[in-house]
C-alpha cells in the first residue's frame, strides 16, 4: 500500500536533484554567455565602449558607470542661478531632485546666501551640463566628479536572473507531475524561494540601470555679502543706533554715580566727619583768649 507513495517521493527527490544539477550547469553557462558581444569592426562605438585590451581581444562594451558630480559656485545672484540650473536639467531631459535656499551670518556681520540644487541628467549630457555649471558663476570654489563602475555586478545579476528563471521552469515542470500533497507543498516552497531571488535580483538590476542611465549633479551656489554691505547705509538706522548709544552712555553715567556714592559715603562717615570735628575743636581752642 505504501510502495507507490514511496516510489512517488523517490521520483520527486530524483527530479529535484536533476533540476538542481541542470540549474548549476546553466549558471556556469550563463556566466560565460553574459559578456556582451564585441563591437563589429568599423562600426561606430558608444562613448562608454572600452578599447582593445593588451591581448588584442575586444573588451566588454556598454560599460555601466554611475557618474556623480558636486560643485560649489560663487555668483552674485544665487536665485537666478538656481532657476537656470532647473531649466538646464529640463532642457537635457532630466529633472530637479531637490532645491534648498538658506542664509547664514558670520560673527563679523557678513552674510552668506546659498542655494543647493540637486538635479539629474542623462549620462550623454553629463559633460555638457558640467561645462554649463562651471560657467554659471564668477568662480568655482570646489569641484568633485566621481565614477563607479558597476558593469561586473550588472552582468552577474543578469546571469543570476537567467539561471533562476531556468530553475523556475524546472520546478514548474516538476509541480505538474507531483501528485501527493507533501510533494506539491515542497515544490511550491522551493518555487517561492526561487521567485524571491528573481525579484531581488531584478530590483537591484533596475536600480543599477537607473543610476547608470542618469547622472546626479549637486551644485552649491553662494553669494558672500560683506559686513558693510549687509548693514546698509540707511540714515534712519544710523539715527536709531546713535540714540541707542546715547541711552547706553547715560545709563552708564548714572550707574557710575550711584556706585561712587555708595563707595564714598562710608568713607565720609568714618574718616571725613571725625576729621572735620577735630578741626573745628582745634580752631575754637585757638580762638579762645587765654586768661593772664
Amino acid at each position: 500500500m505504501h510502495l507507490p507513495r514511496a516510489l512517488s517521493r523517490w521520483h520527486l527527490a530524483l527530479a529535484l536533484l536533476c533540476a538542481l544539477t541542470c540549474a548549476c550547469q546553466k549558471v556556469d553557462r550563463s556566466a560565460h554567455e553574459a559578456k556582451p558581444e564585441p563591437a563589429a569592426a568599423g562600426a561606430g562605438q558608444s562613448p562608454a565602449a572600452s578599447p582593445l585590451d593588451p591581448g588584442g581581444s575586444p573588451a566588454d562594451t556598454a560599460r555601466r558607470i554611475i557618474r556623480t558630480a558636486e560643485l560649489s559656485v560663487e555668483t552674485d545672484a544665487p536665485e537666478a542661478a538656481a532657476r537656470k540650473l532647473a531649466a538646464l536639467a529640463d532642457a537635457k531631459g532630466g529633472f530637479v531632485v531637490s532645491s534648498d535656499t538658506g542664509r547664514t551670518t558670520d560673527a563679523d556681520g557678513a552674510e552668506t546666501v546659498s542655494t543647493t540644487i540637486v538635479f539629474r541628467v542623462p549620462v550623454a549630457a553629463f559633460d555638457e551640463a558640467l561645462a554649463t555649471v562651471r560657467a554659471l558663476g564668477s568662480r568655482v570654489s570646489s569641484e568633485k566628479v566621481t565614477g563607479q563602475d558597476v558593469t561586473e555586478e550588472y552582468v552577474d545579476l543578469e546571469a543570476r536572473i537567467r539561471a533562476q528563471r531556468a530553475l523556475e521552469e524546472q520546478y514548474l515542470s516538476i509541480l505538474k507531475d507531483a501528485r501527493a500533497i507533501p510533494d506539491v507543498l515542497a515544490v511550491q516552497q522551493k518555487l517561492g524561494e526561487v521567485r524571491t531571488e528573481i525579484e531581488r535580483a531584478e530590483g537591484r538590476r533596475r536600480l543599477l540601470e537607473n543610476e547608470t542611465s542618469l547622472s546626479t549633479i549637486t551644485v552649491h551656489v553662494a553669494r558672500h555679502i560683506a559686513a558693510v554691505e549687509a548693514s546698509g547705509p540707511g540714515f534712519g538706522r544710523s539715527v536709531r543706533e546713535a540714540g541707542h548709544d546715547s541711552v547706553v552712555v547715560a545709563i552708564a553715567i548714572v550707574n557710575g554715580a550711584i556706585r561712587a556714592v555708595g563707595v564714598l559715603l562710608p568713607v565720609g562717615l568714618l574718616v571725613v566727619a571725625p576729621a572735620v570735628l577735630l578741626v573745628r575743636v582745634w580752631r575754637r581752642r585757638r580762638s579762645t583768649p587765654r586768661l593772664v
